[in-house]
Formats: C-alpha cells, sequence, structure tokens
C-alpha cells in the first residue's frame, strides 16, 4: 500500500471488497454523518463512475461507526463490507480519506485489511499566502481545502495584509481585488465540513506596505512614504509607528472586521519582520529604550486586545527569538510560531521558546516563493529538520507555509508536493524522499511519473525571481551573485528543459482533467525557468562582459516572455481574480525594454 500519510498499523488479510452499483454507505441520521456519506459518494462516482446509495441496507455496505476506540480511526475491510471506526465522527472523516486513497491505489477491489492509525501531532496545518500579489478565487480556495483533508491536515491559515475589504481602507485594498466577508464565511464553512479549522491570519504590526503608502495612512509608518510601489520595498519596508495611538486604533479596526468571520477560537497576528522598527520615526526612542522594548509593548497591546475577545493568540516567533531577554516579558499563553525554511537553523532557537513554558508551533516551508518550481528536495529536507524538533521538543504542532514573495509567481500545483511532505511528517510518516515522492505520483498524480520531472526542472532553476527583482528594481546585485553555474551547465539545462518540457506534454495528454491543471502550471515553470535562466546569461554578458557565446536574439528574448506572459494570465486567470497580475506585466515590460534596447 502506498497510503499517504502511511497509517501506523496495517494488517493484510485474504480476499477483497468489490464496489459495484449495489454498494450503498450506511450511515447515522445526524447532518455530520451525512457530511461524510456525501462526500464519500461525491469521490468514488468520480474515480469509478459509480454512485453509491446512502442506505440502512446492511448487505454489500460501506458502514460509517462512532465507537470508543483508541485510535483516532480504524479501517476494516472484509469481503462483504467495510467499516469505516472512528473515536468520533472526525475520526470517521479520516477513515474515509484513507478509503478514498485505496480506491485510487485499487480501483474498486478493495483489499481486505485492518487499519488503525492516529497522529503524531494533534495540530497539523497548511499556510498559504493570498496576499503578495495573488487573491485566489473562492473555487481555489475549496481546491486547497480538500487537498489539505486528503492527506489528514487540519488547520489552514490564509496570509493577509491588505487583500480583504478591511472597512474604511478602500484606499488600500483598491490595487487588489480582495476578498469579502461572505466569501470567508462560506469558506469558514467549507473547512468546518472537512474537519479543518481556518485560523485568521493578519498582519498586524509590519508588513503593512500597501496600507502605509496611501494618503490617508502614510503618516502611520515608522519611515517616510516611498514613492512608488516596488516588490522589493513591498517585501522591506511595512512597518508601523507604534508611539501613534493611531496605529493601534487601526489595527483594532482591522481585528474586529476580520475576527467574527470565522468560528476559530485562535487568531494569528503574525508580528514578524519588523525590519524598519526604530529605524525612522521612533530613532531616538529606540536609542533609548531598545528596538525590542519598542516590539514587545505595541506586540502585547495586540495580544492583550486578542485576548479580550476570548481568543487564544498566534504570532511568529522570529523577533522575540532574537531578543530572548523581554520573553518573560509575553503572556504565557500565547501560541509561538517558530519558522525557519533551510536547513541551518539552530536547535538553541527551539530550546528558548521550549525553556520559557511556550506552546510552539514548528513551522517549515513548501520552497516554492522567488521560484516558478518549489525547490522540492529542500522543502522535504526542511520539513524534516522542522519535525525532528517537533518531536523532542514535544510542541504542539506543525504548520508548513506557503509563500507568493515578489508578486507570486509560484503556483499552488508546485507546492502540493510540499504540502504533502508536511502532512505525512506531522502525521508520524517519516518515508524517504523518493519514496514518498513515488508515493505521491501514485495518490497525487495516477501513476504518470510527474514527480522525478518536477523534481529535476527546480534543480534547473538557476536563476531565481529574487535576483531578477532586485537586479532590475534596484540594482542590486547580491542576490544575483549568489548565483553558481557554469555556462557548461546553463547551456545543458536549456536542451534538459525542453526536454522535460515535452515529457511533461506527454503526461498530461493522458492525464485527468485534475491533473491536467497541475501539467499546465509545470509546463509554464518549465519555459519560464529556461527564460530567467538565459535572462541571467544576457546580465553576466553585458554587465560582466563573460565570455559567452549566447544563440538567441535578445529581441526574441523579450518576445518569448511576452507570449510566456500571455499563457501565464491564462492560467491566472482560472484559479485566480485579476488582483495584482498586472505588477508582473509592468515589471516584465520593463526587463524587455531593457532587452531590446541592448546591442
Amino acid at each position: 500500500m502506498n497510503l499517504i500519510p502511511m497509517p501506523k498499523n496495517i494488517i493484510n488479510n485474504e480476499g477483497h471488497f468489490s464496489i459495484d452499483f449495489n454498494t450503498s454507505i450506511k450511515c447515522q441520521l445526524d447532518k455530520a454523518s451525512h457530511n461524510v456519506a456525501d462526500q464519500l459518494v461525491n469521490f468514488v462516482d468520480s474515480k469509478l463512475s459509480i454512485k453509491l446509495k446512502k442506505s440502512s441496507n446492511a448487505e454489500g455496505v460501506i458502514d460509517l461507526i462512532v465507537d470508543d476506540i483508541e485510535e483516532l480511526y480504524r479501517i476494516e475491510v472484509g469481503k462483504e463490507k467495510i467499516s469505516l471506526i472512528g473515536k468520533d465522527i472526525k475520526g470517521v472523516f479520516y477513515a474515509s480519506q484513507t478509503l478514498k486513497q485505496l480506491i485510487v491505489e485499487y480501483g474498486r477491489h478493495i483489499p481486505a485489511c485492518i487499519i488503525s492509525d492516529k497522529p503524531d501531532f494533534g495540530d497539523r496545518g497548511f499556510y498559504h499566502d493570498v496576499t503578495r500579489g495573488k487573491v485566489p478565487k473562492l473555487e481555489r480556495l475549496k481546491e486547497i481545502a480538500d487537498t489539505c483533508a486528503y492527506y489528514k491536515l487540519n488547520q489552514l491559515q490564509l496570509y493577509i495584509e491588505h487583500t480583504f475589504l478591511f472597512s474604511g481602507q478602500s484606499e488600500v485594498w483598491s490595487v487588489t481585488d480582495p476578498l469579502s466577508a461572505d466569501e470567508i464565511i462560506e469558506f469558514d464553512q467549507y473547512c468546518q465540513d472537512r474537519y479543518i479549522e481556518l485560523v485568521p491570519s493578519i498582519s498586524t504590526f509590519g508588513h503593512l506596505y500597501e496600507l502605509l503608502q496611501t494618503e490617508s495612512y502614510k503618516h502611520l509608518s515608522e519611515l517616510d512614504r516611498f514613492d512608488y510601489f516596488s516588490f522589493e520595498d513591498r517585501m522591506s519596508h511595512h512597518t508601523l509607528n507604534v508611539s501613534l495611538e493611531e496605529s493601534f486604533e487601526v489595527v483594532k479596526r482591522m481585528i474586529d472586521d476580520f475576527m467574527p468571520l470565522v468560528s476559530s477560537n485562535r487568531f494569528n497576528i503574525c508580528a514578524d519582520e519588523t525590519f524598519d522598527l526604530g529605524e525612522g520615526k521612533n530613532a531616538d526612542l529606540a536609542k533609548k529604550l531598545g528596538k525590542s522594548k519598542l516590539y514587545v509593548d505595541f506586540l502585547i497591546k495586540i495580544v492583550d486586545y486578542v485576548k479580550s475577545h476570548n481568543k487564544e493568540v498566534m504570532f511568529w516567533g522570529d523577533i522575540i527569538i532574537k531578543h530572548p531577554e523581554h520573553i518573560k516579558d509575553l503572556p504565557k499563553d500565547l501560541i509561538c510560531l517558530n519558522w525557519w525554511y533551510w536547513l541551518d537553523y539552530p536547535e538553541e532557537k527551539v530550546k528558548i521558546i521550549d525553556e520559557n513554558g511556550f506552546r510552539q508551533f514548528m513551522c517549515p516551508g513548501v520552497n516554492g516563493w522567488n521560484t516558478l518550481m518549489n525547490n522540492h528536495q529542500m522543502a522535504y529536507d526542511n520539513v524534516r529538520l522542522m519535525t525532528d524538533y517537533a518531536n523532542k521538543y514535544k510542541v504542539q504542532g506543525i504548520l508548513n507555509t506557503d509563500w507568493g514573495d515578489y508578486g507570486h509567481m509560484n503556483d499552488f500545483s508546485g507546492s502540493i508536493p510540499g504540502l504533502i511532505y508536511g502532512a505525512s511528517f506531522a502525521w508520524g510518516d517519516h518515508r524517504s524522499y523518493n519514496d514518498l515522492n513515488k508515493a505521491i505520483d501514485l495518490i497525487e498524480f495516477n501513476n504518470l511519473g510527474i514527480m522525478s520531472i518536477i523534481d529535476e526542472i527546480s534543480r534547473l532553476h538557476f536563476c531565481n525571481l529574487t535576483a531578477v527583482v532586485h537586479y532590475f528594481e534596484k540594482k542590486k546585485r547580491v542576490y544575483l551573485d549568489r548565483i553558481d553555474v557554469s555556462y557548461d551547465k546553463l547551456l545543458y539545462a536549456e536542451k534538459r528543459l525542453d526536454s522535460l518540457y515535452e515529457d511533461l506534454l506527454d503526461k498530461y495528454v493522458l492525464a485527468s482533467d485534475n491533473i491536467k491543471g497541475h501539467l499546465r502550471a509545470y509546463l509554464l515553470a518549465c519555459k519560464g525557468i529556461k527564460y530567467l535562466n538565459r535572462l541571467y546569461m544576457v546580465i553576466k554578458v553585458e554587465e560582466d562582459k563573460v565570455d559567452w557565446s549566447l544563440d538567441f536574439k535578445y529581441s526574441d528574448l523579450a518576445s518569448d516572455i511576452e507570449y510566456w506572459l500571455l499563457d501565464f494570465k491564462k492560467k491566472w486567470y482560472i484559479d485566480n481574480k485579476p488582483s495584482e497580475i498586472y505588477r508582473i506585466v509592468n515589471f516584465f515590460k520593463d526587463v524587455n525594454i531593457w532587452l531590446r534596447r541592448l546591442k
């Protein structure tokens, strides 16, 4: 069996249960049981073209049972019956997700077995950026929730800065297509039906660039307003002036707008990466009191306000971990989100939160931001590292993050393997990279052999969006100069990417409609990576005067990028609101002008 996550205990028996047109689902009369049954009916219909009936008939049934069992769920597959047994209805739901995967692997003939299972961590989450350029349509958000549920994740957070219809902030959200209250309410119920807690997550301290760019709110910025938009500035300069009471009043109004829309008793106030704090209008106060004191005092004000609404407060731990002398000043009932996305995170930064008595989540990442194709190997290794820490320090949960820096050109389809790595390790499935990828190929991609292709594509992605954005917006070379790749390797990548594109196209012809959507994203990434690598080659030849022979015209590269953007926009509009696609188009318009002006 190649289930994801792999259950703790599987006993294989002789024979099988065959699903046919007479198979029915037996469930209780309550709404929750019917919800689980309805989702299973729809899944079987989509995979086997067999419409199961909901019935009390005891013959040929799939029986949904709530019972006082030791495990979270158990599945008993016999020749005449399948029993999906849960400690509660949530357990029955997880049993149904495992049955869905058995159907994907074995079709309508489910092998006789007994499966019993429970997770290592009670909180298993996915964190998705809906603010830095891309605002998904409600249908896309539901697809994300379905993917989370399929792999038994039970928490989802959507990252929001300016992409919600906050009252009195039309000047702020007018640059995009924001999510509405009705959309959040509907999505919250959709998540509840899949036993996912939708935890609100909004920026309340740093990362408020769009707010602080406006005429009405610019005076609340720690730094003076920037005269024009840039992706780099939006990532780096965005912190509130903590000395103004009006800053806190704005934060309170945002919290008041969003909090009533979701059923969760938790609230993530973010409060990370306050880079500008004490660097501008509060420089003198920072010299007197210290930046860390300014941070903690304002953080506690936000915390106290959220707690006054009887909510548990979550916050990103990067700033407080840098100032451990102030950890003791924070309320002990906070949940610290301890994040890092690479392989060099010191254990001391986990230990210090643990020793001070705080609950914490370990927060790895799917490693897709700033790229067109996620670095799947890095995502896997990062999840494994952070889960090792989580197990050692018995933390409360895992929250796997998916960011969209610099316009959010990375597609959610590229993040699905990383999402699965996080779900697997959080449950307790620690298979190797290759073994887990084989299971993903089967369960997620219908055994088409896609994982090896997109893994190789990611390894040929030499020029990332960070390097390109910093160079063309600010003429900063720090990330460009970190790219260490030879001319011969770039030439090899060109040919190999062309070959991998053809391989993906062959898979596309054979794929089902839902997998075709993912493959469209991978095809776009493959071609886009080729053009980014070429852009790097042009910079090296024209700016650094390296002796590389390029077999393409610069004007042709500009044209290729423009045709690629046309296809990129078509895919964007399928899944997302227009949001800030125009910023990406405008950025590459400037890049292409530069290319055409070169002699």
